[in-house]
């Protein structure tokens, strides 16, 4: 018998879009659902997203029997996003927020992975219920805040990189500690009070700082720039150089009775 013709719609294609359909699927030998059989076969339109959809149903449930939070397992990029990245596990995609792709903070995932590479990521969160699993591919690396903290303590000195700026205060990535620390906007200006951090900072800047504090449990590096000067140490300095001053004008004023007194003493001698 002859050939029969059939039209699939490009989103019945596959699960995912694709950038370049033709280059994709023409010749490509595929399975396909009929999903409307009219005129005796002259109008049939046909779908391979379905049976990819209820092949993918299976190893859901496949999964579900299997899978478990806190399990470590490979898988794929499918697709990258603004908010984070999507992973197929094995016939089923997990998302990857971007708050977990890496330790430091990360503005744009394209520029650590790509679609098509292998990873290795940890089970975060299943919700079979509402079709969502969440993943992390922070939890597979080594966690850099231990050897942070030993490398990192109250008022040393280091270089870092201005990452972000935000109302409240800088991000600044620490490359020799491989984390990031935050000024807060009250240590910026020298003084001068500023409305927003990027008055005197710009994202990528290069700054010495100094750390202020290191707080392991919460992942937290408090910083300052290092030449800044705490209101505190600025008043104690101000009552140093007052209580300075004042020693230096007491001295003085021994030091001219004493001159006084000579004279005196030296005029009574000549009378």
């Amino acid at each position: 018998g002859g050939s029969i013709r059939a039209f699939c719609p490009y989103s019945q294609m596959g699960l995912r879009r694709v950038e370049d359909a033709a280059a994709e699927y023409v010749e490509k030998r595929m399975q396909f659902l009929i999903t409307r059989f009219e005129e005796n076969g002259r109008n049939i339109v046909v779908s391979a997203r379905e049976l990819l959809e209820l092949e993918r149903e299976k190893l859901r449930d496949s999964l579900k029997e299997t899978l478990t939070e806190g399990q470590t397992i490979e898988g794929v990029i499918t697709s990258i996003r603004e908010f984070g990245a999507f992973v197929d596990i094995g016939g089923v995609d997990g998302l990857v927020p971007i708050s977990e792709i890496g330790w430091s903070r990360v503005e744009n995932i394209n520029d650590y992975y790509a679609v098509d590479q292998k990873v290795s990521v940890l089970v975060k969160k299943l919700d079979w219920d509402n079709n969502r699993i969440t993943l992390s591919i922070k939890g597979t690396l080594e966690d850099p805040w231990e050897e942070a903290a030993a490398k990192l303590s109250n008022g040393n000195i280091i270089m870092g990189k201005v990452v972000r700026l935000a109302q409240f205060g800088a991000f600044v990535s620490l490359e020799e500690a491989g984390v990031d620390g935050l000024i807060h906007i009250s240590k910026l200006g020298k003084g001068r009070r500023i409305n927003h951090p990027r008055e005197v900072l710009e994202e990528g800047q290069e700054i010495e700082v100094q750390v202020e504090s290191v707080d392991l449990e919460e992942k937290r590096i408090s910083l300052a720039p290092s030449d800044y000067v705490s209101p505190e140490d600025d008043q104690k300095s101000e009552d140093r150089l007052v209580k300075d001053f004042k020693k230096s004008n007491k001295k003085q004023s021994a030091t001219l009775g004493t001159f006084g007194d000579l004279l005196k003493a030296k005029l009574a001698e000549k009378s």
